[in-house]
């Protein structure tokens, strides 16, 4: 394992380059919407980003930088110590050009030994974060890691691409954008590259290259950060009315309406080569984002008259996503079991202490004993943390249809998907309307969406059928009585 500690880095994150301008739908192919969780039950939770850089004499590398769940993986005691260990492989394969230029493929196997606390059954929800470096040519990559638990047995793999141009050819180019998170009080930088981004960072800093050769006349390289009007509320009551499709709360996410957050122009006369360029913003609130750039030789320009265009989407979350610390993060979610007043008072409740206590008087006034309220607290949770890693899309996992209706019933016995319906079933009789919940997927005009956004259908009866369930969350029977049992 190596560190970079090189201050003189070129960095180029994610490089698919653009030859041409791009055609200004909401969507275009040079908008990069970054990775998606993968998970598969029981295998290392991962995510992986590849860094194209070079050296000040302008040899090439690439930096490969994985972050690991640290609660995804299993720990076994030996000798007395608690620890996960896990097995990586690295493989760096060029495309056929760059084979053809005398690149070879990279393997590289390490092992690793996870130190655990062993005062804790489950491991808290940390990240662990590494880097392995690779001498390369310059060329186009496709970077693959697979991580082996050596206890469960389970893998998972993930790969990204990677571009390192060749900086005597590169001209009039603009690389793709890469997100980091910056946090003040340790001065830290991380590297994002995730759709999904917590809000635990006072700020973000996106960062691209432009390239220019003495030939090239000046360019201007415009910067927006866009918000889009998209639905960020808990989801709606599943016994409510059906809202129309042209409804925010149905498309999810309405490309066509949006705020300038900020936005900079910057001229490149006198610079050559590969000029590194970063645009730092405090970190927004929660909501959908997009970084943009392009080139233009106006200084004013209409962004259909680009040169050429990049840009990265993304999706601000609550501090610890997708994990629930603080009692801001645990109490929005009981809006699936008190009514409007109670909750209304409970997000009223400014001081963090104060919230918390608030929280656990509501499961322990329901619940009466100590015991079986952290059992039940200890269900809802893990719900809402499974909801934020599989259901996220435009807005967090626990807040859409799919993710309620998860927390509230549970994982479904039998899930079907025909076109644009989804079928969720609890109980063996997939005819039984009120064990059956039907779902419709958003259209939003572009395969390129970055996620999946369902809708329930929501029905009158659904009422008592809600009202039960809840009532055995708060009375403690959601334990031992399976929805659809």
């Amino acid at each position: 394992m190596r560190l970079r500690l090189l201050p003189f880095l070129i960095h180029v994150l994610f490089a698919a380059f653009v030859f041409s301008g791009c055609a200004r739908s909401h969507f275009p192919d040079t908008v990069d919407i970054g990775q998606r969780l993968i998970l598969t039950d029981g295998a290392p939770e991962f995510t992986l980003a590849a860094d194209g850089s070079y050296t000040e004499a302008g040899d090439p590398f690439l930096t490969v930088s994985v972050s690991l769940s640290k609660s995804s993986l299993v720990f076994t005691s030996r000798d007395d110590t608690l620890a996960a260990r896990i097995q990586a492989r690295f493989e760096i394969l060029p495309d056929e050009e760059t084979q053809a230029r005398g690149q070879e493929t990279y393997v590289r196997t390490s092992s690793h030994t996870i130190a655990g606390d062993p005062e804790r059954t489950v491991q808290r929800s940390t990240r662990i974060r590494y880097e392995e470096v690779f001498e390369v040519q310059p060329g186009f990559y496709t970077v693959t890691l697979t991580i082996r638990d050596e206890s469960s047995g389970k893998t998972l793999t993930r790969s990204v691409n990677t571009e390192l141009p060749d900086l005597d050819d590169a001209s009039g180019l603009l690389t793709g954008i890469s997100i980091f998170g910056n946090n003040a009080s340790d001065g830290t930088t991380v590297s994002i590259a995730t759709y999904d981004i917590p809000g635990i960072y006072d700020s973000l800093t996106f960062r691209y290259f432009i390239t220019r050769s003495e030939n090239d006349p000046p360019v201007f390289a415009h910067m927006r950060l866009l918000e889009f009007e998209s639905d960020q509320q808990p989801a709606r009551h599943i016994s409510f009315r059906n809202l129309p499709s042209n409804s925010i709360r149905v498309r999810g996410i309405n490309y066509s309406e949006s705020e300038i957050i900020e936005e900079q122009s910057r001229l490149f006369a006198d610079e050559f080569g590969a000029i590194e360029v970063e645009f730092t913003v405090d970190s927004p609130d929660i909501g959908s984002f997009r970084f943009e750039v392009f080139t233009s030789v106006e200084a004013d320009p209409d962004p259909s008259d680009a040169i050429v265009f990049r840009a990265r989407d993304f999706g601000m979350r609550s501090t610890h996503f997708p994990e629930v610390v603080t009692a801001r993060e645990m109490a929005e979610p009981l809006i699936y079991l008190m009514n409007d007043r109670e909750h209304s008072e409970l997000m009223a409740i400014e001081d963090e202490t104060e919230m918390k206590r608030a929280v656990e008087r509501f499961w322990l006034d329901n619940l009466e004993s100590p015991d079986l309220a952290r059992e039940v607290m200890s269900l809802f949770y893990e719900r809402v943390v499974e909801a934020n890693k599989q259901f996220s899309n435009h807005k967090s996992g626990w807040k859409t249809d799919l993710g309620m209706i998860y927390i509230i019933f549970g994982p479904p016995w039998y899930e079907d998907q025909f076109g644009r319906e989804l079928r969720w079933t609890f109980g063996f009789d997939r005819n039984d309307p009120f064990r059956v919940f039907v779902f419709d997927r958003s259209r939003i005009g572009s395969e390129r969406f970055p996620f999946n956004s369902w809708t329930l259908n929501r029905r009158d009866f659904y009422h008592s059928v809600y009202f039960h369930r809840t009532q055995e969350w708060l009375n403690g029977f959601v334990l031992n009585r399976p929805f659809g049992s």
